[in-house]
């Protein structure tokens, strides 16, 4: 306890004095921001978030001259909240939880004091910074306790001190942005999300562990256009149970052109490239990433699509948000509708009622086809003959950073339907209703005799620790571990196999959530969050994976299709499949100076 008794100590006599909506993406003014947006109180907001400070204080200033009084005063809240004094000292105190039916119960409480605010120097250059120590118990890891296909938003690192059943890790992040409030360049360490929903996005979703990133954006009245480069973590494993397997070189290049004809729609295009092993220049040019690609037989990954926002009338939004990964377009032009078709596609709705208890009502619709967000190239005579480095490389160039999706947080071959309503019955109380139902079927399902050897095959001789994945999530690559050992084949990746496969997963949640800050006292701030969610998994272990490794193949170096095996593993996977109910509760006292 004395080690983690110096480090409290020495945290707290930090002078890091800084705030967090010009860092979070998922902080809870960008709902409110969304909100006024639909309204038509302000105009259409950034593309990119988080914003900088000088930004946020333009959007309450337009929001205080054109808002009704609640808006105006909510508006004057965030002012006081972010920017009234150029320091802040948080304290957090709580305590996540979940219980199951099948599994053992898990219980995870932390605490995190931290620093956090805004400095501004010649109205030009805003240092926003957030410094926090997460401290909770060892026994249960972060991620265990959260929902599925639900990431934590906290960004710690696995270099924790340890005193005790206790460890603590820092949460840290910070950017620094030069320019006005609809020109602006930022370098930052913080989560980045881009999308008209803000609980998801088809890129960048904003959930993602936090990068290194760069960020230049210019809003006019009739366009606007982002461009940014983030330095991103590979995985050298699929697993979670390797946390300490991260490795650099891997970058990814975006940028968006947005059009805004009327006040009633925008038009964005935008380009996501993932690539390795160099720094590469080239992607700042602002031409389209085909361009570049060209230069390098199109060898990165590369992900393009358009979004479409619609706002017929105030207070009603409508956005359509489109990924394109990979199509063949020859086929579709032949009529062949069942051809390669890997892409994402999310709808989404905000309404806001006329109902002065009723924050909004929002509905979203999204689906994932196979395959999309991963592109690896594992081949032997492209890597060499060590299987450890050709699994290495299947997580070099696939949309994840730190084990996290950068595009939706549900795997490739899914599709959801997500529902949330937001109440606020009384001043500085939010309640929050959400619910989603997922379906998710494993491609590999489909796989033919030769495609399934392939995998048994390659995995029983790769080295332990790594294994080629077949469990349709985005690790499972639409290139396959060795193509020598079969000849006579018709890919699975060159079909669309959207949800036709026979055993599928289904995942229903239904959440409540709410916060209550009390009225704001001399000595500062104090606010209490609740949350209960319940999960029910209908087939748990059809995200797994299918063949793996097998000692007589492993022996025999037989290349061959060996029927009797690969039906015995598909039947051990199905064997293998359970239903689970799980419920998830969170508790959690703030206080701010």
């Amino acid at each position: 306890m004395k080690k983690l008794t110096v480090i409290l100590c020495a945290f707290l006599m930090c002078s890091s004095l800084f705030a967090q909506a010009s860092l979070d993406p998922n902080d809870v003014f960008y709902k409110d921001a969304k909100n006024w947006e639909t309204k038509g109180i302000i105009s259409w907001l950034p593309q990119m978030r988080p914003y900088p400070a000088q930004t946020i204080k333009s959007i309450l200033e337009q929001v205080k001259e054109k808002g009704s009084e609640e808006d105006v005063e909510l508006a004057q809240y965030y002012y006081e909240k972010n920017f009234a004094k150029g320091w802040n000292i948080g304290f957090t105190l709580g305590d996540k939880s979940r219980t199951a039916d099948s599994e053992k119960n898990r219980n995870m409480f932390f605490a995190e004091p931290e620093f956090f605010g805004n400095l501004d120097f010649f109205d030009l250059v805003t240092l926003s910074y957030k410094l926090g120590l997460f401290i909770q118990n060892k026994s249960v890891e972060e991620d265990s306790v959260c929902p599925m296909f639900k990431f934590r938003l906290t960004d710690t690192h696995d270099d924790s001190a340890s005193a005790g059943p206790l460890k603590a890790n820092l949460d840290m992040v910070s950017n620094v942005t030069v320019g006005k409030d609809n020109l602006y360049f930022t370098l930052g360490l913080n989560r980045v999300a881009y999308g008209p929903t803000l609980s998801d996005s088809v890129m960048l979703n904003g959930k993602q562990f936090h990068s290194g990133n760069f960020v230049f954006s210019y809003e006019a009245e009739k366009w606007g256009y982002v461009q940014s480069l983030n330095v991103l973590t590979r995985s050298t494993k699929n697993e979670k149970s390797a946390p300490s397997d991260f490795a650099p070189e891997k970058y990814l290049a975006f940028h968006s052109v947005r059009f805004k004809p009327a006040e009633w729609i925008a038009i964005s295009y935008y380009d996501a490239s993932v690539y390795t092993n160099r720094f590469d220049h080239a992607y700042l040019i602002p031409v389209p990433y085909m361009v570049t690609q060209c230069m390098y037989s199109a060898t990165d990954n590369l992900i393009s699509g358009l979004i479409f926002d619609f706002r017929p009338f105030n207070n009603f939004g409508v956005s359509v948000s489109t990924a394109f990964d990979d199509i063949d377009l020859n086929g579709l032009a032949e009529g062949k509708f069942d051809t390669r078709l890997k892409m994402a596609l999310m709808l989404g709705v905000n309404y806001i009622p006329d109902v002065k208890f009723i924050d909004n009502i929002s509905f979203d619709y999204t689906l994932i086809t196979p395959y999309t967000y991963s592109h690896s190239d594992p081949h032997i005579e492209t890597f060499g003959s060590d299987v450890a480095s050709i699994a290495d490389n299947y997580n070099k160039d696939n949309f994840t950073t730190r084990l996290h999706s950068l595009g939706t947080s549900v795997p490739p071959n899914s599709d959801r339907f997500a529902f949330a309503i937001a109440f606020k019955p009384a001043k500085r109380l939010r309640v929050n209703f959400n619910s989603s139902f997922v379906r998710h079927a494993n491609i590999a399902e489909s796989f033919s005799d030769e495609e399934a050897w392939a995998y048994i095959y390659s995995n029983s001789t790769v080295q332990e620790g790594y294994e080629f994945s077949n469990d349709g999530s985005i690790w499972t690559s639409p290139m396959y571990p060795d193509e020598s050992i079969y000849t006579n084949h018709t890919p699975t990746a060159s079909k669309n196999l959207f949800l036709k496969q026979e055993h599928k997963m289904y995942i229903l949640q239904c959440g409540i959530d709410a916060e209550y800050e009390l009225e704001r006292f001399k000595w500062g701030t104090l606010s209490l969050s609740m949350g209960y969610m319940f999960e029910y998994i209908y087939n748990k272990g059809v995200d797994s994976n299918i063949y793996r490794k097998d000692a007589s193949v492993s022996a025999s170096h037989t290349t061959t299709p060996d029927a009797g095996i690969i039906a015995a593993q598909k039947n051990a996977w199905i064997d293998n499949f359970t239903n689970q109910f799980n419920n998830y509760f969170m508790i959690a006292v703030k206080y701010t100076y």
